[in-house]
């Protein structure tokens, strides 16, 4: 639970906020999934020790009875941890909006 509540469930990573207002979509999604098993990923990510994602959150985003989600689908391998969190865009950082981070463990 951070700004946005973010839930682990059926191979998926969700990120919801509520209320949730235009103000609240003008970030930058980001997603670290750390493998237990570094050989599990893909050769360009060995490097970072994850596979990373990022999004801009009003892409791909659900907005709904003042609330709004996005849903982020999981590699198939074991996970042991997951950073996320959210990079305002320029036009918010310049207007003093910060951003956050969450780590996950992962059991599965």
């Amino acid at each position: 639970r951070s700004d946005f509540d973010v839930y682990l469930g059926d191979r998926k990573l969700f990120h919801v906020k509520d209320p949730c207002g235009r103000e609240d979509v003008g970030y930058w999604v980001f997603v670290e999934v750390f493998p237990k098993d570094l050989k599990d990923l893909p050769g360009r990510d060995r490097r970072y020790d994850s596979e990373r994602y990022q999004l801009l959150f009003q892409h791909g985003s659900l907005l709904f009875e003042g609330k709004c989600m996005v849903t982020l689908p999981l590699p198939d391998y074991p996970i042991s941890r997951i950073r996320t969190g959210q990079h305002p865009h320029r036009r918010l950082r310049r207007e003093g909006v910060r951003g956050w981070k969450v780590e996950i463990p992962a059991s599965r």
